[in-house]
């Protein structure tokens, strides 16, 4: 990996509320909108020098990002001009099937549910741009964006393009960890619990954990894809047949969740403690690890320098890549009814050029792809580039579990972990819990 250049000032808590939570609700869902009318246009990579004004949708939180990618595509095709408009990060997901579905749609808009539409007819395949610019993603990258000929999300027809990548880790702080005799980052799930019973014992809080808003779920993925592997994990994420949640590993992971929160390894008011209190409290010195997401890279950086650093999560087993839950910072795709196709996915192809690979990584992204790393002079950034690189190589990636039903972040995860952690519910339970509105919904 090459450090140098410049990273550019990312407002973490504008982008924590796109990037975190909003995450939650991109996972299949449904679509009252009616079928619209699919505008044909023969594929070609040459433009000419046709005019095109296209329009582009997207989520507030996103908008210097998409802003730099939008001014860097108009000087490549001078005959392209993108108008943006945004809907605020609130809003965006219960938006996008509807804005993505009406006559008048965007012709590049944010993908929030490929599963409505996709089976509404809202969605251009892009398979044949796909073969004519040649584009080559890892599959860990377009995975779920991809739909069978039977609906089924996770192989099949492409739909849409990342334009970045958002993933969960461990942050910890270096410099806490010299004073507990603690010289490198855990390597096991095992060494990350010694080193927390380490911290306890000499007063340190362990972990800090935002359990208010479900931030539980990342270090609790983690445990599961260790235990159940990451197959299993990420077909019943994206509704494979015959896949379930209550299976022994879920339980096992439910009960170290359980069994570090009765330990004291995180704060006290753990339930009432939101994203962004915690990451203010982190960045203040408090907490040797924050199970987080990479979005914070530049907050916690400017925070903590070289006393900050940033693993996978740990496998059971030293010597592996370790783990994470990763989707796209913005998944792009083009809408049924655009005019303007083939420039639309021109930009589509742009997104994987090393320009803008360089430009997520200016905004605090892991680029799509797996070429050479875009340079960063963010030395926490560059630590996630390279755990991400090795990720993408083992393929040890899935989406997040908060995704595998639109209604499943606020009506199971958050509830079901404050539950899990105040001792409402027994791990089962809580995995019960899980299992129950994920079957609500895809019936």
């Amino acid at each position: 990996m090459k450090i140098g250049g410049k990273i550019k000032s990312v407002a973490a808590g504008v982008l924590a509320v796109s990037c975190v939570f909003a995450f939650a609700a991109c996972g299949p869902g449904s679509s009252n909108a009616a079928n619209t009318t699919a505008n044909d246009e023969p594929v070609s990579t040459d433009l000419g020098d046709q005019k095109y004004e296209l329009r582009l949708w997207d989520g507030a939180g996103l908008k210097t990002f998409d802003d730099q990618l939008i001014t860097a595509f108009q000087k490549k095709y001078p005959n392209i001009t993108i108008k943006a408009t945004y809907d605020p990060d609130n809003t965006s997901q219960q938006n996008g099937p509807r804005i993505i579905a009406s006559a008048d749609a965007p012709d590049i808009a944010r993908v929030t549910d490929i599963n409505s539409a996709v089976r509404g007819h809202h969605l251009t395949n892009l398979d044949n741009y796909s073969d004519a610019y040649g584009w080559k993603l890892p599959d860990s990258q377009t995975e779920v964006y991809r739909v069978d000929a039977q609906g089924k999300i996770g192989s099949g027809s492409l739909y849409a393009i990342p334009d970045g990548v958002s993933m969960t880790g461990l942050f910890w702080n270096k410099n806490l960890a010299k004073k507990l005799g603690i010289d490198k980052a855990p390597a096991t799930m095992g060494e990350l619990e010694q080193d927390m019973k380490k911290a306890k014992d000499a007063g340190v809080l362990p972990m800090m954990m935002p359990a208010k808003e479900g931030g539980t779920s990342y270090i609790y993925q983690a445990l599961l894809t260790n235990y159940e592997g990451r197959d299993a994990v990420q077909n019943w994420i994206i509704q494979k047949d015959g896949t379930t949640f209550n299976t022994k590993g879920a339980v096992k992971a439910a009960e170290q969740i359980k069994s570090w929160a009765d330990s004291g390894y995180f704060p006290k008011d753990t339930l009432a403690l939101d994203g962004s209190t915690a990451l203010g409290r982190f960045c203040d010195g408090e907490g040797l690890f924050f199970p987080a997401g990479s979005w914070y890279t530049d907050s916690i950086n400017k925070a903590l320098g070289d006393g900050a650093g940033w693993i996978a999560f740990p496998g059971e087993k030293s010597g592996s890549s370790g783990s994470a839950a990763a989707n796209a910072v913005t998944a792009f795709g083009i809408p049924a009814t655009s005019k303007n196709k083939n420039a639309a996915a021109a930009f589509l192809n742009f997104l994987q050029s090393d320009e803008a690979r360089q430009i997520a990584v200016d905004n605090g992204y892991p680029p799509i792809g797996d070429g050479a790393v875009p340079e960063t002079d963010n030395q926490l950034l560059a630590q996630v580039l390279t755990s991400y690189e090795a990720l993408v190589k083992s393929g040890n990636t899935t989406d997040y579990i908060n995704n595998a039903t639109a209604g499943m972040q606020a009506s199971a995860i958050i509830p079901g972990f404050q539950s899990l952690i105040d001792g409402t519910k027994t791990p089962q339970q809580f995995v019960d819990s899980i299992q129950s509105q994920y079957e609500k919904e895809i019936s």
